[in-house]
């Protein structure tokens, strides 16, 4: 059992790049996957994050924040024919126009097209989709270790309810002792309710991933059948101890929202 809810964060570096990779996850009915701050000039990118989430992850709202910096690697080309050019030049103003020379490298060096720098690019790509990778890892054992304390509770809130149930077939009117206790009889939504909280706390205690979808029609089951037996019955007691059920159905229906 994972919850929808979870966090990570992965910081890696090496001689090229420095990247920090934070993942947020909350609960949405759907996937919802949003990326930001990735290199923009690789289009595909974030398609390629997208599609790793997709691989892993079932339902949720997914958020992933990328801090990237690329360390300064290139080469700079110095154009030496237009330095000859620009001294020439200006020995040909200064002799007409009687200015002495006091040019300096720094001059020289900013004027245009003198120097020009080739940055080396790739390779941020496999550097990135790696770090994503262990966040996502990291991010669906932390939505594990939320899911074993929403199981917990869960069971929990199912325990109180079996219990309940338990009592109301213990202690609800004969059928067939006057007209009024037929038409209280809720033996078959007491079975019903017995039989659907047996199989929710088998999906609930089964070992595989549980999809929080899988739980839906089982607690929606169990609302029914107390809604129809809270109708039926005018027995105070058993009123109170369907009342006392709703209450904690909803609690596993609100905690069953948060599974993945």
């Amino acid at each position: 059992m994972r919850s929808m809810t979870g966090y990570a964060h992965v910081s890696k570096a090496n001689a090229k790049f420095q990247i920090q990779v934070m993942l947020r996850s909350g609960n949405y009915k759907y996937l919802e996957v949003s990326v930001r701050n990735h290199p923009r000039e690789n289009i595909f990118l974030e398609e390629r994050i997208k599609k790793e989430i997709r691989k892993q992850i079932s339902r949720g709202k997914i958020e992933i924040q990328i801090v990237f910096k690329k360390h300064v690697d290139g080469h700079i080309y110095i154009d030496e024919n237009a330095i000859k050019k620009y001294v020439s030049e200006m020995r040909v103003l200064a002799k007409k126009y009687s200015i002495s020379e006091q040019v300096t490298i720094g001059d020289i060096m900013s004027l245009p097209h003198v120097t020009s720098w080739e940055e080396k690019m790739g390779g941020e790509e496999d550097f990135i989709i790696p770090a994503v990778k262990e966040g996502i890892v990291q991010l669906i054992e932390f939505k594990k270790k939320e899911g074993k304390i929403i199981k917990r509770e869960m069971l929990a809130n199912l325990k109180k309810l079996s219990a309940n149930a338990a009592a109301i077939l213990k202690n609800k009117p004969k059928a067939g002792a006057g007209a009024d206790t037929a038409k209280e009889d809720i033996d078959e939504e007491v079975s019903l309710l017995i039989f659907y909280a047996k199989k929710l706390e088998d999906k609930i205690q089964a070992d595989h991933d549980l999809k929080g979808k899988a739980i839906d029609f089982l607690t929606q089951e169990i609302l029914r059948e107390l809604n129809t037996a809270s109708a039926k019955t005018k027995n105070a007691a058993l009123s109170a101890l369907i009342v006392e059920n709703k209450n904690h159905l909803e609690r596993i229906r609100e905690q069953a929202q948060n599974i993945e």
